[in-house]
């Protein structure tokens, strides 16, 4: 009997040295990671110059894993960076007289734009790609000459290809939607889905904003939807759609000036979304699509 009640105890004690709460410094927290993730520079924070720190409160379990952040300040176009960054940290627990307790602290994740390296010859590409670009975009916009914008956009997006895998992601992504609109618009449908599943595959690497993700989906959605690939058309929209609501989310915490376009975009997506899902014999989830689209017309 005096044994299991010195088990009682010890666990007792045990449980609540676990729910005690120690605060730790930076340092303290910094020294307790077991894997650490550099953050992926948002494009366009990169863009726009922005850099600086992320600061998190942070709360670690009695197993090292994190039970809570929360950002207490940086830059808006920082942040959800920082926090898919910190979500793939890990800790080893953090003790009192030999037992595990929580703990909380707060953490930096800070971006440096002169952390970001580009080839050496990264800015004689930029040098061809970007007036061939312009170009392209022009002559999409016009639409007077389709043979003629395809061309020129082919030409900006085999540019674009000459980029480095790790660098210019918003350059190359952007060359490839607008070479396989102006393939699609011409009708070269095979040449517009070979472009557009590039720029999926930019997309994929992590490093793009949502409204850039949307616009590479919804490419690729639209093409397939003309070439009669429903299936893939229905999947990469619905992906599409997904983060067009997430553009027009962050556009409207920061307020950022084209969140009106953003809608537009989403609009047209759940539009033509309806289509394939006609095309599909299913009219209940076409007419979902075509009230949701009205929400931001």
């Amino acid at each position: 009997m005096i044994v299991l009640a010195l088990s009682i105890f010890s666990a007792a004690t045990s449980a609540a040295r676990a729910q005690e709460v120690v605060a730790v410094d930076q340092s303290a927290l910094s020294q307790h990671a077991d894997h650490r993730v550099s953050p992926v520079y948002p494009p366009i924070a990169k863009a726009a110059h922005v850099q600086g720190t992320v600061f998190f409160d942070v709360r670690l379990g009695v197993s090292g894993k994190i039970e809570s952040m929360k950002v207490v300040s940086g830059h808006p176009m920082l942040q959800q960076a920082a926090i898919d960054c910190l979500k793939q940290w890990t800790f080893h627990p953090f003790e009192k007289d030999g037992l595990p307790v929580i703990a909380t602290g707060q953490m930096p994740i800070v971006f440096a734009l002169s952390d970001y390296h580009p080839p050496a010859n990264d800015e004689q590409i930029a040098q061809r790609y970007f007036p061939l670009a312009d170009q392209c975009r022009q002559a999409v916009r016009n639409k007077e000459n389709p043979s003629s914008a395809e061309e020129v956009c082919n030409q900006a997006a085999e540019t674009a290809e000459q980029f480095g895998s790790d660098v210019r992601f918003i350059e190359r992504r952007g060359g490839f939607i607008y070479a396989a609109t102006a393939c699609a618009n011409n009708r070269d449908l095979t040449k517009a889905l070979t472009w557009a599943s590039k720029a999926v595959d930019v997309v994929k690497l992590g490093h793009d904003d949502n409204s850039g993700s949307n616009a590479a989906y919804s490419t690729k959605g639209m093409i397939e939807g003309m070439i009669g690939d429903l299936a893939a058309a229905d999947s990469d929209l619905a992906i599409a759609e997904d983060y067009g609501r997430k553009a027009i989310a962050w556009a409207e915490q920061v307020k950022f000036e084209h969140e009106d376009s953003y809608k537009q975009t989403l609009a047209r997506d759940f539009q033509f979304h309806a289509q394939v899902l006609q095309g599909m014999n299913r009219p209940k989830e076409a007419q979902e699509k075509l009230d949701e689209a009205k929400k931001y017309e």
